[in-house]
Protein backbone atom coordinates (compact mmCIF):
# COMPACT_ATOMS: atom_id res chain seq x y z
CA UNK A 1 0.00 0.00 0.00
CA UNK A 2 3.07 2.13 0.98
CA UNK A 3 4.07 1.64 -2.71
CA UNK A 4 1.05 2.61 -4.16
CA UNK A 5 0.66 6.12 -2.17
CA UNK A 6 4.61 7.15 -3.42
CA UNK A 7 3.40 6.13 -6.99
CA UNK A 8 0.63 8.13 -7.05
CA UNK A 9 2.09 11.70 -5.62
CA UNK A 10 5.03 11.97 -8.36
CA UNK A 11 2.45 13.43 -10.76
CA UNK A 12 1.25 16.15 -8.15
CA UNK A 13 5.05 17.02 -7.40
CA UNK A 14 5.88 17.57 -11.34
CA UNK A 15 3.37 19.88 -11.27
CA UNK A 16 4.24 22.23 -8.57
CA UNK A 17 7.90 21.95 -10.21
CA UNK A 18 6.55 22.83 -14.03
CA UNK A 19 3.92 25.71 -12.32
CA UNK A 20 7.24 27.37 -10.44
CA UNK A 21 9.61 27.05 -13.21
CA UNK A 22 6.41 28.79 -15.19
CA UNK A 23 6.43 31.52 -12.77
CA UNK A 24 10.24 32.05 -12.80
CA UNK A 25 10.48 32.23 -16.47
CA UNK A 26 7.83 34.83 -16.55
CA UNK A 27 8.87 37.26 -14.08
CA UNK A 28 12.38 36.76 -15.88
CA UNK A 29 10.20 38.42 -19.39
CA UNK A 30 8.41 40.97 -17.74
CA UNK A 31 11.90 42.44 -16.19
CA UNK A 32 13.41 42.20 -19.66
CA UNK A 33 10.40 43.50 -21.51
CA UNK A 34 10.83 46.55 -19.46
CA UNK A 35 12.25 49.47 -21.62
CA UNK A 36 15.74 50.89 -20.82
CA UNK A 37 16.58 54.62 -19.88
CA UNK A 38 17.11 56.89 -23.35
CA UNK A 39 20.38 58.34 -22.95
CA UNK A 40 20.61 59.97 -26.55
CA UNK A 41 24.49 61.17 -27.08
CA UNK A 42 23.02 64.68 -27.70
CA UNK A 43 22.27 64.57 -24.05
CA UNK A 44 25.90 63.43 -22.84
CA UNK A 45 28.47 66.72 -22.96
CA UNK A 46 28.37 69.20 -20.03
CA UNK A 47 30.51 69.58 -16.65
CA UNK A 48 30.43 66.82 -14.65
CA UNK A 49 32.02 66.94 -10.98
CA UNK A 50 32.57 64.86 -7.82
CA UNK A 51 35.13 63.60 -5.48
CA UNK A 52 36.96 59.97 -6.08
CA UNK A 53 37.31 57.79 -2.72
CA UNK A 54 40.85 57.31 -2.31
CA UNK A 55 43.14 55.60 0.59
CA UNK A 56 44.57 57.87 3.60
CA UNK A 57 43.29 61.35 1.70
CA UNK A 58 40.03 63.27 2.03
CA UNK A 59 39.32 62.34 -1.50
CA UNK A 60 40.28 63.55 -5.02
CA UNK A 61 37.88 66.69 -6.42
CA UNK A 62 37.65 66.01 -9.61
CA UNK A 63 36.14 67.66 -12.87
CA UNK A 64 35.14 66.14 -16.25
CA UNK A 65 34.02 68.77 -19.43
CA UNK A 66 32.90 66.63 -22.03
CA UNK A 67 32.28 68.91 -25.13
CA UNK A 68 30.12 68.51 -28.21
CA UNK A 69 32.54 68.42 -30.35
CA UNK A 70 34.61 65.68 -28.68
CA UNK A 71 36.75 66.69 -26.73
CA UNK A 72 37.44 66.46 -23.24
CA UNK A 73 39.44 68.53 -20.34
CA UNK A 74 40.07 66.61 -16.98
CA UNK A 75 40.76 68.36 -13.48
CA UNK A 76 41.94 66.74 -10.31
CA UNK A 77 42.77 68.41 -7.27
CA UNK A 78 45.25 66.26 -4.32
CA UNK A 79 44.35 67.49 -1.21
CA UNK A 80 48.03 69.35 0.74
CA UNK A 81 49.22 66.67 3.66
CA UNK A 82 52.02 66.98 5.57
CA UNK A 83 54.55 65.64 3.06
CA UNK A 84 53.43 68.35 0.53
CA UNK A 85 51.14 70.85 -0.65
CA UNK A 86 47.90 70.38 -2.62
CA UNK A 87 48.55 69.22 -6.59
CA UNK A 88 46.39 69.87 -9.25
CA UNK A 89 46.25 67.43 -12.40
CA UNK A 90 44.78 67.87 -15.94
CA UNK A 91 44.69 66.01 -18.79
CA UNK A 92 43.00 66.96 -22.02
CA UNK A 93 42.14 64.72 -25.44
CA UNK A 94 39.61 63.14 -27.39
CA UNK A 95 36.54 61.36 -26.30
CA UNK A 96 34.13 58.75 -27.73
CA UNK A 97 30.92 57.06 -26.89
CA UNK A 98 30.41 53.25 -27.43
CA UNK A 99 28.14 50.31 -26.05
CA UNK A 100 25.15 52.14 -27.37
CA UNK A 101 26.41 55.28 -25.29
CA UNK A 102 25.98 53.91 -22.41
CA UNK A 103 29.99 53.75 -22.24
CA UNK A 104 32.08 56.95 -22.65
CA UNK A 105 36.39 56.90 -23.37
CA UNK A 106 38.57 59.32 -22.52
CA UNK A 107 41.98 59.18 -24.90
CA UNK A 108 44.44 61.87 -24.29
CA UNK A 109 48.24 61.06 -22.43
CA UNK A 110 48.75 57.96 -20.74
CA UNK A 111 45.95 55.08 -20.51
CA UNK A 112 42.54 55.64 -21.58
CA UNK A 113 40.08 56.03 -19.08
CA UNK A 114 36.02 54.58 -19.60
CA UNK A 115 33.16 55.80 -17.64
CA UNK A 116 29.39 54.20 -17.56
CA UNK A 117 26.58 56.22 -18.08
CA UNK A 118 24.10 55.63 -15.15
CA UNK A 119 21.89 58.26 -16.10
CA UNK A 120 21.81 61.25 -18.38
CA UNK A 121 23.10 63.15 -15.47
CA UNK A 122 26.01 60.36 -13.76
CA UNK A 123 29.19 59.03 -14.90
CA UNK A 124 30.95 56.35 -12.63
CA UNK A 125 34.60 55.85 -13.75
CA UNK A 126 35.83 51.82 -14.10
CA UNK A 127 37.94 51.16 -11.69
CA UNK A 128 39.65 48.29 -9.92
CA UNK A 129 38.37 49.52 -6.64
CA UNK A 130 35.64 48.41 -4.94
CA UNK A 131 34.59 51.55 -4.29
CA UNK A 132 32.65 53.99 -6.37
CA UNK A 133 34.54 57.01 -8.47
CA UNK A 134 30.78 59.18 -9.29
CA UNK A 135 30.58 62.41 -11.01
CA UNK A 136 27.25 64.26 -11.30
CA UNK A 137 26.31 67.05 -13.76
CA UNK A 138 27.32 70.38 -12.90
CA UNK A 139 25.61 73.28 -14.50
CA UNK A 140 26.49 76.05 -12.19
CA UNK A 141 30.78 74.97 -12.70
CA UNK A 142 32.97 77.18 -14.08
CA UNK A 143 34.46 77.28 -17.53
CA UNK A 144 37.93 75.52 -17.69
CA UNK A 145 40.47 78.49 -17.23
CA UNK A 146 43.38 76.60 -15.86
CA UNK A 147 47.37 77.14 -16.65
CA UNK A 148 47.82 73.66 -18.01
CA UNK A 149 51.21 72.42 -20.29
CA UNK A 150 50.58 72.05 -23.80
CA UNK A 151 52.23 70.52 -27.02
CA UNK A 152 51.45 71.14 -30.04
CA UNK A 153 51.76 72.73 -33.70
CA UNK A 154 52.62 76.36 -34.11
CA UNK A 155 51.78 78.08 -37.49
CA UNK A 156 51.59 82.07 -38.49
CA UNK A 157 49.08 83.45 -40.76
CA UNK A 158 49.97 86.66 -41.72
CA UNK A 159 50.07 88.63 -38.25
CA UNK A 160 48.12 86.07 -36.06
CA UNK A 161 49.74 82.93 -34.19
CA UNK A 162 47.35 80.00 -34.06
CA UNK A 163 48.09 76.49 -31.82
CA UNK A 164 47.17 73.46 -32.55
CA UNK A 165 47.14 71.08 -29.54
CA UNK A 166 48.57 67.52 -30.68
CA UNK A 167 46.01 65.05 -28.40
CA UNK A 168 42.45 67.20 -28.79
CA UNK A 169 43.07 68.78 -32.23
CA UNK A 170 41.84 71.98 -30.75
CA UNK A 171 43.01 75.23 -32.78
CA UNK A 172 43.19 78.18 -30.93
CA UNK A 173 44.40 81.74 -31.65
CA UNK A 174 47.43 82.56 -29.81
CA UNK A 175 47.27 86.46 -27.55
CA UNK A 176 50.11 88.46 -27.52
CA UNK A 177 50.19 88.46 -23.88
CA UNK A 178 51.91 86.58 -21.49
CA UNK A 179 55.20 85.56 -22.74
CA UNK A 180 54.32 85.46 -26.09
CA UNK A 181 57.37 87.98 -26.75
CA UNK A 182 59.57 85.74 -25.65
CA UNK A 183 57.90 82.60 -27.06
CA UNK A 184 58.20 84.54 -30.78
CA UNK A 185 61.73 85.44 -30.54
CA UNK A 186 62.61 81.44 -30.51
CA UNK A 187 59.92 80.71 -32.78
CA UNK A 188 61.25 83.15 -35.66
CA UNK A 189 64.85 81.10 -35.10
CA UNK A 190 63.91 77.80 -35.16
CA UNK A 191 60.95 77.73 -37.89
CA UNK A 192 61.28 76.32 -40.99
CA UNK A 193 59.83 78.76 -43.86
CA UNK A 194 56.04 77.78 -44.59
CA UNK A 195 56.30 74.69 -41.68
CA UNK A 196 54.68 74.74 -38.71
CA UNK A 197 56.80 74.18 -35.90
CA UNK A 198 56.30 71.99 -32.76
CA UNK A 199 55.95 74.12 -29.30
CA UNK A 200 56.05 72.70 -25.49
CA UNK A 201 54.31 75.63 -22.97
CA UNK A 202 52.33 76.36 -20.45
CA UNK A 203 49.16 78.18 -21.36
CA UNK A 204 45.58 78.89 -20.43
CA UNK A 205 42.38 78.78 -22.89
CA UNK A 206 39.45 81.64 -22.49
CA UNK A 207 36.29 80.32 -23.72
CA UNK A 208 32.69 81.98 -25.53
CA UNK A 209 29.76 81.94 -24.11
CA UNK A 210 28.78 79.05 -26.67
CA UNK A 211 32.04 76.74 -25.26
CA UNK A 212 34.13 77.95 -28.59
CA UNK A 213 37.95 78.72 -28.04
CA UNK A 214 38.67 82.45 -28.49
CA UNK A 215 42.33 82.53 -27.68
CA UNK A 216 45.39 80.61 -26.11
CA UNK A 217 47.74 83.00 -23.62
CA UNK A 218 51.17 81.79 -23.59
CA UNK A 219 52.14 82.10 -19.57
CA UNK A 220 55.34 80.37 -20.05
CA UNK A 221 57.23 79.31 -23.09
CA UNK A 222 59.34 75.75 -22.47
CA UNK A 223 60.43 74.87 -26.15
CA UNK A 224 60.41 75.25 -29.47
CA UNK A 225 61.83 73.07 -32.18
CA UNK A 226 61.38 73.41 -36.06
CA UNK A 227 60.06 70.10 -37.16
CA UNK A 228 58.50 66.73 -34.63
CA UNK A 229 55.51 64.61 -34.78
CA UNK A 230 52.67 65.77 -32.23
Amino acid sequence: MAEVTSTLQMPSNLLLILLALTLLISCSDDRSSKPTMDLPPASLPGVYAGVFPCEGCPGIASTLWLRSDGRFFFGQRYAANDAREAIDVYSLGRWSSIADHRVIELRGDGPARTFTRLDRDTLVMRTASDLEHRLTRDAMAPEFSATIRLRGKMRDRGDSMFFTECLSGLVAPVSKGGDFARFLRQYRIARRLSEPALVELEGSFSWSADGTVKSLTIERFITVKASGVC
